[in-house]
């Protein structure tokens, strides 16, 4: 069996890292902003390479190349421009030479690699390419073998335009059948008419790569590392045309990454978020997977909101939240009875802290088994639920995937059936849902708990594959699938799950992915890092097409104190999800154990929120119609203003509402920056006449800065304890005129929580004295 079978994610997270890659460069190359210190300043162009360092300009058709270098000549390359050929291992001088590729050390550096790939160094070489129905193909051979084992010398290319801002290409072992990722259903995969397309791609036949050219200014630059296509090794490099990166999935940095000899690993397994893919100030980036196929997306925008776009194309766009989810939870490993579940909530609520949501942790679990309720502790359970909804409140408790393999037969219904229904890929109790009987299985599970508990949601936890021993209890299988020769360097450490235990019909390939679409049918500490860190892991989201995400408020592992808890309040109340949650050792984090001033600055945070809420369920609905995100980066807003490109510490809600939350411990007032406009403050309408600048605004710990920029319209309501209650209340609209006395706005309002008919208005103010004129 193919170790590409284990390994979709190579597909998944490469389609991530140049969509986000390459909106990053589009938006600086639309406008020609130039780069302050960036060593590629000038280079204002989308593109990718992939193969290998071309001394000659490629040509618009595939052509050969045969150049004689000498071997100093072709090893003479700057430092920072170097890629390692030395990255499943350390190498020798004599090894590193024995691969063809150049050893050079660099005393006082621990960036740049002492062993790297020369000028041409040998690769693959093109066919001719030949049309199909998507678009266009070609086969790639390599004449001489590489150093990796299990070398793949055919490869297969295709080439298809799906959007005139949208090339899409896959590389594949044509002998040997790989697991790819299945797109949505709906997604169009049509090829587009490339008349219409934003660019152009031109290839070098020998050694192997292409370019990406935009056709608005034909620019590009020119430098790439190796591709290499083995059974368990896949590499693949391109430099890039701006020094400005962000993407490559969830991991704990700023919103820009660090081009300084960095690396990003990927990795799906149950563990906190940590510092492969290579980032080198070239800029360059080198890409590694230990299996799958290549499966690339490039997206030229033009901007980079139509970038997300474009990519949510590809993925699927966000799905559309129910109303209540919108408000405030609060959650706690340690509420280990219904009673003390109820008297949370009531005290909640006796304390007027608005509140939609309660939820346990496995505490509620028979001897921790998920679809089971303990009898003593959590005996009246569906009571439990039935009075929450009765007070307008909802109820959601945590789901894990493992399934308990101790109980003795007979004993434990979901174990059982999954055993006659063969849910399991082998000597364990993580169910294979890439299996359809699975899925049939785990929606069983799930309408037969909710007929006995009404639940309103299920928390997804714990669905990559995870391990509390080494390996297995039996320990692992001794096979290339479990020892690959080349292991992520920064993927290693805590305990390891076996990859796989033993043949079967489907394999673990995609457990999260699958797991929650069948459900459907990181965990942060509490300190101050932690809490300036959950801003760029929230934009990053939503760029990702997760828009409904939040950080755990006041943090989840350690105690919080009361000036961070309030401070995280006031950022958490501009999460799109918005959850206080909190690990059973740590002390009690809940709103009403603060004192009384720290109590009023928590409610009124959330009362805040609760007034928004229509304003953020309107975001929500253009997220799921039109791929628009709702927490926004200013940079997607603003992709024209150089002072944007790596602010982290701010964001806005849609395109109106700019949020400045203090993150520094002991700050009473914080330095905000904003772009060129007229920003009125949300808390007294003062106004701030910008000309893009950095302001130094007040903020005593009874304040969040919020700021509507000019034109526009917000749709609020009055507050109430929970949306149930809310929903009832009067409307009310903030209004923010422009210069020229005009402000635009729209509301999207249905019942909120099911498929209905929604009702929709577009607000539209005209004014030339105060709200002249409303028309609905």
């Amino acid at each position: 069996m193919s170790m590409g079978l284990l390994s979709h994610f190579t597909a998944a997270v490469l389609l991530l890292l140049f969509a986000f890659l390459c909106f990053y460069i589009n938006h600086l190359s639309i406008h020609q902003t130039r780069l302050v210190g960036s060593v590629s300043d000038q280079h204002t162009e989308a593109q990718t390479i992939l193969g290998y360092y071309y001394p000659a300009r490629p040509q618009n058709k595939s052509v050969e190349t045969r150049t004689v270098i000498s071997r100093a000549d072709k090893c003479t390359l700057a430092p920072e421009s170097r890629f390692d050929c030395a990255r499943d291992r350390l190498l020798s001088r004599r090894e590193c030479e024995e691969r063809g590729c150049c050893y050079a050390p660099l005393p006082h550096s621990a960036g740049p690699p002492w062993c790297f790939y020369p000028s041409l160094y040998p690769g693959y070489k093109m066919g001719p390419l030949t049309p199909t129905t998507q678009g266009q193909e070609a086969t790639l051979t390599r004449a001489t073998p590489s150093y990796l084992p299990k070398d793949i010398a055919t490869l297969h290319l295709e080439v298809t335009e799906e959007a005139a801002g949208c090339l899409h290409l896959t590389f594949k072992d044509p002998s040997s059948q790989r697991y790819e990722v299945k797109l949505p259903a709906g997604v169009p995969q049509s090829p587009a008419d490339t008349q219409d397309a934003l660019y152009t791609i031109e290839y070098q036949a020998e050694p192997f790569g292409f370019i990406v050219r935009r056709k608005s200014n034909g620019r590009h630059e020119y430098h790439g590392g190796s591709l290499l296509f083995a059974d368990q090794y896949l590499q693949l490099s391109t430099t890039l045309a701006s020094s400005l990166v962000s993407g490559l999935g969830e991991h704990y940095t700023p919103l820009l990454l660090d081009l300084n000899w960095t690396s990003v690993t990927l990795w799906n397994r149950d563990m906190a978020p940590h510092v492969k893919v290579m980032l080198q100030p070239t800029p360059a980036l080198t890409w590694v997977a230990i299996g799958g196929v290549l499966d690339l997306y490039v997206f030229v925008g033009p901007g980079p909101q139509s970038v997300i776009r474009l990519y949510l194309q590809v993925i699927g766009y966000p799905m559309m939240p129910p109303y209540w989810s919108l408000g405030f939870h609060l959650c706690r490993w340690g509420y280990t009875t219904s009673n003390t579940t109820r008297h949370v909530a009531q005290r909640m609520h006796n304390a007027t802290f608005p509140m939609d949501v309660q939820w346990n942790d496995l505490d509620y679990a028979n001897k921790r088994r998920v679809f089971t309720f303990d009898p003593w502790r959590f005996g009246d359970l569906p009571q439990m639920v039935d009075e929450f909804h009765k007070s307008g409140m909802k109820y959601i408790l945590i789901l894990d995937p493992g399934i308990s393999s101790s109980s003795p037969p007979g004993t434990y219904p979901p174990f059982d059936d999954g055993l006659k229904r063969d849910v399991w890929p082998g000597p364990t109790a993580f169910p294979d849902f890439t299996n359809p009987e699975t899925g049939r299985w785990w929606e069983d599970c799930i309408r037969d708990f909710h007929s006995k508990v009404p639940v309103d949601g299920l928390w997804i936890d714990m669905n990559e594959p995870s391990s509390f021993v080494q390996g297995s209890v039996e320990g692992c299988p001794d096979s290339d699938l479990e020892n690959p020769p080349y292991t992520p360097s920064r993927a290693v450490g805590g305990h390891r799950s076996c990859p796989l235990l033993q043949p079967a019909q489907y394999v673990w390939t995609d457990g999260g992915l699958c797991h929650s679409q069948r459900s459907h049918e990181g965990d942060v500490r509490s300190d101050w890092e932690q809490l300036r860190y959950s801003i760029p892991a929230v934009l990053h989201f939503g760029l990702f097409g997760v828009p409904l995400v939040g950080a755990d408020i006041c943090g989840f592992g350690g105690n919080t104190t009361e000036e961070l808890c309030v401070r995280w309040m006031q950022l958490g109340a501009f999460y799109p999800f918005m959850r206080n949650h909190n690990d059973k050792p740590n002390a009690p984090q809940e709103p009403y154990v603060f004192g009384q001033k720290a109590q009023a600055t928590m409610r009124s945070a959330l009362n805040l929120r609760y007034s928004l809420l229509p304003f953020l369920y309107t975001l929500f609905h253009h997220a799921h119609t039109s791929a628009d995100t709702v927490a926004r980066p200013l940079f997607v807003e603003f992709p024209t203003d150089p002072n944007c490109q790596t602010i982290d510490r701010q964001f806005l809600w849609g395109s109106s509402l700019l949020i400045s939350a203090v993150l520094d411990r002991g700050a009473e007032e914080l330095a905000a920056y904003l772009p060129p406009a007229t920003w009125y403050s949300l808390h007294n309408g003062q106004p701030f006449y910008s000309k893009g600048q950095y302001l130094l605004l007040p903020a005593p710990l009874d304040t969040i800065n919020v700021h509507v920029r000019e034109g526009h319209i917000i749709p609020q309501q009055e507050p109430a304890l929970t949306t149930t209650a809310s929903r009832r209340n009067p409307f009310l609209l903030t209004v923010a005129l422009s210069a020229g006395g005009l402000g635009r706005g729209d509301l999207f309002w249905d019942d909120g929580d099911s498929s209905s008919t929604p009702l929709k208005r577009e607000i539209i103010v005209t004014l030339s004295s105060w709200l002249d004129s409303v028309r609905w």
